[in-house]
């Protein structure tokens, strides 16, 4: 009889915990969808969040930090394109010129991802926004606009990237403003 009592507590025990941890996963996917339902692209913004194993354990401020890892990934590899294709037109002064500003709008970007995060963790989120807003986001966006006044041919995969960066950065200011 005592064995049997032993037995159903370990299974009821068993059962609790994968309910809690069942309830709680779906929780954390609703909070991540629900994070990401108002921007403009839910589903790049849920493709990043699911990219990181810690999200379905992340808090609002969580999931907007993974987001701006996310966009950090899409940083470097735009800041590395652009280097590239910067010394690729070598012989056109306006072009290099416009390429170096893309570079140096990037490592301004790259310093206000770093200011973002660290306003996020202390929970100053106006600050984190105003980072986000003014040296995330402009820097690259007058790269492109940059780019397209002086008809620059731009690959497509550097456009790609460009769009990915810039969405996600729009989906953590809707994030970050509703703190």
């Amino acid at each position: 009889m005592n064995r049997k009592m032993v037995l159903l507590a370990k299974l009821l025990i068993l059962t609790t915990l994968v309910t809690t941890i069942s309830v709680t996963s779906r929780a954390n996917e609703e909070l991540m969808m629900q994070q990401c339902h108002n921007s403009d692209n839910p589903t790049l913004c849920l493709r990043c969040l699911n990219s990181d194993p810690t999200s379905h354990e992340a808090d609002k401020v969580g999931l907007a930090r993974i987001i701006l890892k996310c966009i950090n990934s899409q940083l470097l590899i735009l800041t590395k394109n652009t280097s590239t294709l910067g010394s690729q037109h070598y012989r056109n002064p306006k072009a290099a010129a416009a390429w170096k500003h893309c570079g140096l709008g990037f490592s301004t970007a790259k310093r206000g991802v770093g200011e973002a995060d660290a306003h996020l963790i202390t929970g100053d989120y106006d600050k984190a926004a105003y980072d986000v807003s003014v040296k995330v986001v402009n820097p690259p966006a007058s790269c492109r606009n940059s780019l397209e006044t002086l008809n620059i041919q731009v690959p497509s995969s550097f456009r790609y990237h460009m769009d990915v960066y810039l969405a996600l950065t729009q989906a953590l200011l809707r994030i970050v403003d509703r703190f």
